[in-house]
C-alpha cells in the first residue's frame, strides 16, 4: 500500500510542478505581450500626435494662404472700383458737356427758325408783289398783242404739237424703215445660215424600177412554165412585173415603193441563185421582207442619230425609214423631213427656242404618209402616231401645228412652218413640169403688162420676183405704190403658187442731153 501510494503521488507531483511552471511561463508571456502592446500603443500615440501636429500646421498654413489671397483679391476689387468710379465721373462730366452743347444747339435752332419764319413772311410779300407785277405785265402784253394769254398759250401749244407730229412722223418712218431693213437682213442671214448647214442627198424614187438581166433567156425563167413564176412573184410581193421586148431588162411597177423595193431585191437574189420556182420565190420574198423591215428601222434610227435623237420608239424608227421610200411632188419625204428638222433646229438655236422639240417634230411630221391604215391630214396623223408611240405631247402639238388650218400658238410651231416651207421651195426640191413652169412665168408677166402705164414686166429669180417697169410720164411715185399693190392682188387671184412673189415696181426718170 505505501509503495503504491508513492507511485501514484510522484506523477501527480510532477504534473503539479509542470502545471505551475507552465502557468508561470504563461503569466510571464502575457505580461511581456502587455508590455509590448503598451509600447506599440505609446508609439502609435506619439505618431498620431506628430501627424496631428503636422496636419494642424498645414491647415494653419493653408488658412493663412487663403487669407492672403482673399486680401489680395479684395485689394484688386478695391482698385477696380476706384477705376470704375473715375470712369463714371469722367462720363458724367462728358454727359454734362453734351447737355450743354445740346442746349446751345437748341438755342441756335430756335434763332434760325425765327429767322426762317421772318424770311418766309418776306418771301410771301415778295411773291404777292411779283404776282401783281405779272398781272400788270400780262395786261400790257394782251393790250400790245391784241389777244388774251389763254389764246396765246393755245396758239403756242398748237404750233408745238404740229412740229412734234412732223418730227415724230419722220422719226417713226425712219425707225420703221431701219427696223424693216434690219429684220429682213437678220431673217435672211438666219435662213441662209440654217440652209447652209444642211447637206442631205437622197435619190428620188418613181413608180417603176428597172432590173437588169444577165441575158434574155432569164426572162423565160422568171415567167416560168405557163407563167407560174411571175404569178407567184406578183402574188407574194403585190407588184406588177412587166416583161416586154426591152432587151435584158424587166420592169417592176407599184404605187407602194416598199413593195417595189422588196420585189426588186427578191428578183435580184433569185437571178443570182438561179433557182426560180414558186416555193423558192415565197421563201426569198419572206426573207427579203424581214430584212427590209430591219433596214427601214436602221435607216430611221440613223436619221434620228444624225439629228442627235437616240430614244425614238422602234415603230417610229420604222416609219421614219419607210418615209424614205415615198415622195411628194417628186420630193423624197425623208430628205424633206431631215432638212426641215435641221433648218428648224438651227433657227431655234439662234432665237432661243426648243431645239430638241423642233428637231423631233421636224423628223416625224411626215410619218403619217407611211402608215397604211392612216386617214386624214398628214400632219394630224403624224401627231397621233407620235403621241401613240411615246413622244411628248409638246412634240405632237408641234407636228399638228404644221396643218395650215391650225393656229400658231408657240414659237416652235412657227419655226417648223418656216423650215417646212423653205425645204419645200428650195431650188430642186420639187419636180415640176418645165412647160408648166414656163407658162406660169409668162402668165406673171402678162398680168403685170395688163395694167395701164406698165412698159415692161420681167419674171426673175425662178418666178419669185416680178420686176415691173412703168412709164414715168403716166405713173407718179405715189401711184407706183398703189400699182404694186394692185398687181400683187391680181397675181394672188389668178395664179396658184407656193410661198410668196415679190412685186417690184420700178419708176426711173432719165434726163438725156447731147453735147455737140
Amino acid at each position: 500500500m505505501p509503495a503504491e501510494s508513492s507511485t501514484v503521488l510522484v506523477p501527480v507531483l510532477i504534473g503539479v510542478l509542470l502545471g505551475g511552471a507552465l502557468a508561470a511561463l504563461g503569466l510571464w508571456w502575457a505580461r511581456r505581450a502587455v508590455a509590448q502592446a503598451r509600447s506599440q500603443a505609446e508609439l502609435l500615440l506619439r505618431e498620431s500626435r506628430v501627424d496631428a501636429e503636422t496636419r494642424a500646421h498645414e491647415i494653419v498654413v493653408a488658412a493663412q494662404d487663403k487669407s492672403l489671397a482673399f486680401g489680395e483679391e479684395a485689394d484688386q476689387r478695391d482698385r477696380e472700383l476706384d477705376v470704375r468710379e473715375e470712369q463714371l465721373e469722367s462720363k458724367a462730366a462728358e454727359v454734362d458737356r453734351s447737355r450743354q452743347d445740346v442746349q446751345r444747339e437748341r438755342r441756335a435752332l430756335e434763332r434760325r427758325q425765327q429767322e426762317l419764319e421772318t424770311a418766309e413772311l418776306r418771301a410771301k410779300e415778295l411773291e404777292r408783289e411779283a404776282g401783281h407785277k405779272r398781272d400788270e405785265a400780262h395786261a400790257v402784253l394782251e393790250r400790245s398783242a391784241g389777244m388774251s394769254a389763254e389764246q396765246a398759250r393755245q396758239e403756242l401749244i398748237a404750233e408745238v404739237e404740229e412740229g412734234a407730229r412732223r418730227d415724230a412722223a419722220r422719226l417713226t418712218r425712219k425707225i420703221e424703215e431701219e427696223a424693216r431693213e434690219r429684220a429682213e437682213r437678220e431673217a435672211v442671214n438666219l435662213v441662209v445660215q440654217a440652209t447652209q448647214r444642211i447637206n442631205v442627198k437622197r435619190s428620188v424614187e418613181t413608180t417603176v424600177s428597172y432590173i437588169q438581166l444577165p441575158s434574155d433567156e432569164m426572162k423565160g425563167r422568171i415567167i416560168g412554165r405557163e407563167g407560174r413564176n411571175i404569178r407567184s412573184l406578183e402574188n407574194a410581193t403585190g407588184i406588177d412585173l412587166i416583161v416586154d421586148d426591152t432587151p435584158r431588162s424587166i420592169v417592176v411597177s407599184s404605187f407602194d415603193p416598199i413593195r417595189r423595193q422588196i420585189a426588186q431585191v427578191a428578183i435580184q437574189r433569185l437571178i443570182e441563185d438561179g433557182r426560180i420556182h414558186p416555193a423558192r420565190i415565197e421563201e426569198v420574198v419572206d426573207k427579203v421582207r424581214e430584212e427590209t423591215d430591219t433596214v427601214l428601222e436602221d435607216t430611221g434610227s440613223q436619221a434620228a442619230f444624225e439629228l442627235g435623237i437616240s430614244d425614238l420608239n422602234p415603230r417610229l424608227n420604222y416609219l421614219v425609214g419607210a418615209v424614205g421610200f415615198r415622195t411628194h411632188h417628186g420630193h423624197n419625204l425623208l430628205q424633206h423631213s431631215i432638212e426641215t428638222a435641221l433648218i428648224a433646229g438651227h433657227m431655234a438655236a439662234e432665237v432661243g427656242a426648243g431645239v430638241d422639240l423642233v428637231r423631233r417634230a421636224g423628223l416625224l411630221h411626215e410619218i403619217g404618209r407611211a402608215e397604211p391604215t392612216a386617214s386624214g391630214s398628214a400632219a394630224g396623223t403624224s401627231a397621233e402616231l407620235a403621241l401613240r408611240f411615246g413622244e411628248a405631247r409638246e412634240v405632237a402639238e408641234a407636228i399638228a401645228g404644221l396643218d395650215a388650218a391650225s393656229e400658231v400658238r408657240t414659237p416652235e410651231i412657227l419655226l417648223l412652218r418656216i423650215a417646212n416651207r423653205i425645204s419645200d421651195q428650195r431650188p430642186g426640191a420639187r419636180k415640176e413640169n418645165l412647160e408648166v413652169f414656163i407658162e406660169r412665168l409668162r402668165r406673171l408677166e402678162q398680168i403685170a403688162c395688163g395694167f395701164d402705164g406698165v412698159r415692161q414686166a420681167y419674171a426673175v429669180k425662178a418666178g419669185k420676183e416680178l420686176r415691173v417697169l412703168v412709164d414715168t410720164d403716166r405713173i407718179t411715185d405715189s401711184q407706183a405704190h398703189s400699182l404694186a399693190r394692185k398687181i400683187a392682188r391680181a397675181v394672188e387671184k389668178e395664179l396658184s403658187f407656193q410661198g410668196k412673189i415679190k412685186v417690184d415696181v420700178v419708176r426711173e426718170t432719165r434726163a438725156i442731153q447731147f453735147a455737140l
